[in-house]
């Protein structure tokens, strides 16, 4: 099918792409313009009887008249209703919210503060306010930023006096709860809470804001009001309802953004999508394009910046989780500044915060779901023109939008999800609470808190004493800290440069296991380090320089079992077996490693570990069996039941818009297939893929059926995250199990994992 290309940069692309590779298909294989639309318009605000303060710093912000879905927010929240807003990016959520809450504090003699608003990080709290203050210059309608980077002195002079309205984050509050008196006094004060970006609090975090939510709500003598903000999510009134629960009312603005953006789809052709980025990369920089790339890991954010910097001598920085506050904050004030040609990202910079004009967003793989494309494609063309430059290689889904191109545009939104059952996250908010009150009685605790009564007794972390559990200190303080905050749902390792004596950084337990065993390379700022030691007892991995270059990687050999597990879900699907969606304890061995060349992939070596690393976590998952045709003999349900797993995984990516690495799994011989979330306790992933487990099986079907390859490949069942390096699988023999079941009349009768053998194959 040929393309036509309608934008200049996009053609000069793709000659550029098609002259430099030819014969290797790389290529544009889809352009999409998106022009400027303007909400629709509601009343002006002389209609509104505002007062005369925000009246006149609207009009010198140029806001003569509401749109339609702002003035909707305006009346419901005067109403106080819970209310949550959704729109797109750049049209005026936080005016929505910010005008009605002006009004009521202008107009109304209460104590303050009067609100609270909370952003996902201290960065966008303070870019934010910013725009609050145009609102104060009056001196009637103070805005104060309370957070661990306020000064003390500041602190103290919120704390006396406080302004109307406080801009913080959850990471404080749950702190402050605890700790300060100030916190508390606030948020016993404030009678509105305002939940900005909610589409972030997805999965373990969003588990943290339901936990701690119910601590506000305790905390108060009055049912505060709830307003949230969020860009485009599948489920928003729902997902609301499911943190806060509380009604909600819905407040939807357009979906789109504004100003103009060119959306275009790369193939990767038979090159490595790194080597592909890092091309188009330069190309920008040569226009004199400002770019940030987004890649999902924070190793790969490493590499890929190593590659810019080192290769093509681009002057780029990287911005992720794991490395200080304060190399977050240079990079955001170089590339504001223009001192940056580009940044590399994971997430971190998904948000909204002031980082200057940026031309173009490149993204390394198809973000996990439309709503995440769309909340990254936002940071380019807010003041001209931008351009979003996806990279697709040959993995399944990226293979199927690479011949339907359409379809990466025309997906639905998936809803996003929760695990109020995360026992790790209960524990710290009970534990936390209880510091707070001092005592509580049992009956009055969340039913979620209540489960994890009896762990943290037999722990010694808590006291039961008659009808009421009390902190058994200085046991319950030391699991706050070692806790470090909502943001870590699990242990963490501190990485520890053993050349200088000195901690860099940290990685979270389950993954710290898989990216810092000994032998592994690890990148930090740029730069290839080698484990030297993973001490898991004390929670640290040692590090030191790796001398051998930055064009190798390594990726762990390892195994997960199903050590125990109980079924809190169970149906019939309508193919006729069983599936549960349980709470399993996994029990994750690496074995060893390969170290692979970073632009081919090619295995350079393999390596055992003696003695392997174990680690038990429990999560949850979706677990089913299936029958494998009669003739099949344990080797081939093996291989058949292993590329199930694969390719059911991969399928969830459409279904559930899993991320490459939310989900991993483990099938059995016996046919007993699992899928788990990979995070601690739960994300809520696998709760979604076990409510569209078949339409999930569909997919994954067509995906191995549509393959042109012999027995398996890249585009249909071999996954680099493979923890066995992509042996024992076989396409054809999984699509003859699932021909079996989608034609058999009797179906297993067995419940899954209860009869399960044979060695497990992640």
């Amino acid at each position: 099918m040929k393309v036509v290309l309608k934008d200049p940069l996009t053609i000069e692309l793709n000659d550029f792409l098609t002259t430099r590779y030819e014969g290797l298909g790389v290529q544009v294989v889809y352009e999409r313009v998106e022009e400027t639309r303007e909400p629709e318009l509601g009343p002006s605000i002389d209609e509104l009887s505002l007062p005369e303060p925000l009246k006149v710093a609207l009009e010198k912000r140029g806001i003569k008249r509401l749109y339609k879905f702002q003035y909707d927010a305006y009346k419901r929240i005067l109403n106080g209703e819970n209310v949550i807003i959704v729109a797109g990016t750049g049209t005026g959520k936080t005016e929505a919210f910010f005008i009605p809450l002006a009004k009521k504090i202008l107009e109304e003699e209460r104590a303050n503060p009067r609100a609270i608003i909370l952003y996902p990080t201290k960065a966008l709290a303070r870019d934010q306010v910013k725009r609050f203050v145009e609102y104060s210059v009056y001196g009637k309608m103070g805005v104060g930023v309370y957070d661990g980077d306020t000064p003390e002195d500041q602190r103290r002079r919120i704390a006396s006096s406080p302004p109307p309205i406080i801009v913080s984050n959850p990471d404080m509050i749950h702190i402050g709860l605890i700790y300060s008196p100030y916190i508390t006094k606030f948020v016993h004060q404030a009678d509105i809470f305002v939940f900005d970006e909610l589409h972030v609090y997805e999965g373990v975090l969003g588990s943290h804001i339901y936990n701690l939510v119910h601590r506000v709500k305790l905390t108060k003598r009055t049912k505060p009001q709830f307003i949230a903000s969020s860009a485009t999510i599948g489920n928003p009134k729902e997902f609301a309802e499911s943190i806060f629960r509380e009604d909600f009312t819905l407040v939807e603005g357009s979906p789109y953004r504004k100003g103009t953006a060119v959306h275009i789809l790369i193939s990767s052709g038979h090159l490595s999508r790194w080597s592909v980025l890092a091309v188009l990369a330069k190309f920008l920089v040569e226009r004199g394009l400002r770019f940030i790339a987004f890649v999902d890991s924070q190793q790969l954010a490493e590499l890929v910046g190593n590659i810019l910097e080192s290769k093509y001598g681009l002057n780029v920085a990287v911005h992720r989780a794991g490395i200080s506050h304060e190399i977050r904050r240079d990079v955001e004030r170089r590339l504001r500044e223009g001192a940056l040609s580009g940044v590399i990202a994971t997430p971190t910079l998904e948000l909204g915060i002031d980082i200057g004009a940026i031309d173009a967003v490149l993204l390394a793989s198809p973000p996990a779901t439309l709503a995440k494309y769309i909340q990254r494609a936002g940071r380019a063309g807010r003041r001209r023109k931008g351009y979003v430059i996806t990279v697709l290689s040959d993995t399944p889904i990226d293979a199927y939008y690479t011949r339907n191109p359409t379809s990466f545009f025309d997906r639905e939104l998936p809803p996003s999800v929760i695990e109020t059952n995360n026992e790790e996250v209960a524990k710290l908010h009970l534990v936390s609470y209880l510091l707070q009150v001092g005592k509580a009685r049992l009956t009055s605790l969340l039913d979620e808190w209540r489960r994890v009564v009896d762990d943290l007794v037999a722990e010694g972390i808590i006291r039961r004493i008659g009808p009421y559990v009390t902190p058994n200190y200085p046991v319950t303080r030391r699991f706050v800290a070692s806790k470090g905050g909502i943001r870590s749902p699990g242990d963490r390792v501190e990485i520890v440069d053993s050349t200088r004596a000195e901690t860099i950084g940290e990685r979270e337990l389950p993954i710290a296991i898989l990216e810092l065993y000994p032998g592994s390379i690890y990148y930090y700022n740029r730069r290839p380090y080698i484990v030297e030691k993973l001490d898991l007892h004390n929670k640290a991995a040692y590090i030191r320089p790796h001398e051998a270059g930055s064009d190798v990687y390594t990726r762990p050999l390892y195994s997960v079992d199903v050590a125990d597990y109980s079924v809190e879900l169970e149906r019939e699907t309508h193919y006729g077996f069983t599936a549960a969606y349980a709470r399993v304890l996994l029990e994750v061995k690496v074995m060893g490693y390969v170290l692979r060349d970073l632009y081919s992939g090619e295995v350079i070596y393999t390596k055992d570990l003696d003695p392997p690393l174990t680690y038990r976590y429990a999560t949850r998952a979706t677990i089913f069996k299936l029958d494998s045709p009669a003739e099949f003999d344990t080797l081939d349900s093996t291989e058949a039941f292993h590329a199930i797993e694969h390719a059911v995984i991969e399928a969830a990516r459409l279904t559930c818009g899993a991320g490459l690495t939310d989900l991993g799994g483990v099938s059995y011989p016996s046919g007993d297939i699992v899928v788990y979330d990979a995070e601690i306790g739960g994300s809520g992933v696998a709760k979604l893929l076990y409510l569209k487990l078949e339409r999930t099986i569909d997919i994954a079907y067509e995906l191995m059926a549509r393959c042109n390859c012999d027995d398996g490949c890249p585009k249909c069942i071999y996954s680099p995250y493979c923890g066995n390096n992509n042996k024992l699988l076989s396409k054809r023999k999984a699509i003859k199990t699932l021909n079996h079941l989608y034609t058999m009349k009797v179906h297993v009768k067995t419940k899954p994992l209860e009869e399960r053998f044979g060695k497990p194959l992640v």
